[in-house]
C-alpha cells in the first residue's frame, strides 16, 4: 500500500508543475517571445534563535522558493515543494551528488503526465541550505530526464523544528 501511495504522491508532485508550464506556454503564444527565467534568489542566513539555526528565503517572481542546497557537501539548486513527500532528484543528479544506485534499485514505478517512470528510494546523509542542515533524508530518484528540477520536499522539511511562509518569505528553523 505504501508503494502505491509513494507512486501516487510522486505523480501528484509532477502534476503540480504543469499549470505553470501551461501559463508560460500561453504567454509565449500571445507575445511570440520565449520567457526568460529570473536567476534563483540567494539564500540569506539570518540570526539564529537560541534553539537552533534559521534561514529565510524570498519567493521568486512566480512565488516559488528556490535555493542552493548542499547534498553531502555538493551544491545543487533546489525548488522547495511542500507538496512533495520526498526530496526528488533525477538519477543523473543523484550520481553527480554521490548517491549510488544499481539498476535493480529502480523497482518502483511512478505514474506521471509523461507516462510511467521507474524510481528508486535513497538516503541523503547530509542535506543543507545555508546553516540549516539535516541528516538521513529520504529521497526519491527518478530514472531518466523526466524530473528537470530537484525538489526539496517534506522528507527534509519535516525534520526541521518548524518552517512557514509569511509575507513572501519562507523561514526554516532547525
Amino acid at each position: 500500500m505504501s508503494k502505491i501511495l509513494n507512486i501516487l504522491t510522486f505523480g501528484a508532485l509532477l502534476m503540480l508543475g504543469f499549470p505553470s508550464l501551461y501559463e508560460r506556454y500561453r504567454a509565449d503564444l500571445v507575445t511570440g517571445e520565449s520567457e526568460q527565467l529570473d536567476p534563483a534568489p540567494k539564500a540569506v542566513e539570518v540570526a539564529a534563535p537560541p534553539s537552533g539555526r534559521s534561514l529565510r528565503l524570498d519567493a521568486d517572481a512566480d512565488g516559488h522558493f528556490r535555493a542552493q542546497a548542499r547534498f553531502n557537501g555538493r551544491p545543487e539548486p533546489v525548488l522547495v515543494d511542500t507538496g512533495a513527500t520526498y526530496v526528488a532528484v533525477s538519477d543523473t543528479t543523484a550520481r553527480r551528488l554521490g548517491v549510488r544506485l544499481s539498476p535493480a534499485d529502480f523497482r518502483y514505478t511512478a505514474e506521471t503526465a509523461n507516462g510511467p517512470m521507474p524510481v528508486a528510494m535513497a538516503t541523503i546523509d547530509r542535506l543543507s541550505i545555508g546553516g540549516v542542515e539535516v541528516r538521513d533524508v529520504e529521497a526519491m530518484v527518478a530514472k531518466g530526464n523526466g524530473l528537470g528540477t530537484t525538489l526539496l520536499g517534506m522528507s527534509f522539511l519535516k525534520k526541521l523544528k518548524r518552517y512557514g511562509v509569511e509575507n513572501g518569505r519562507l523561514t526554516l528553523v532547525q
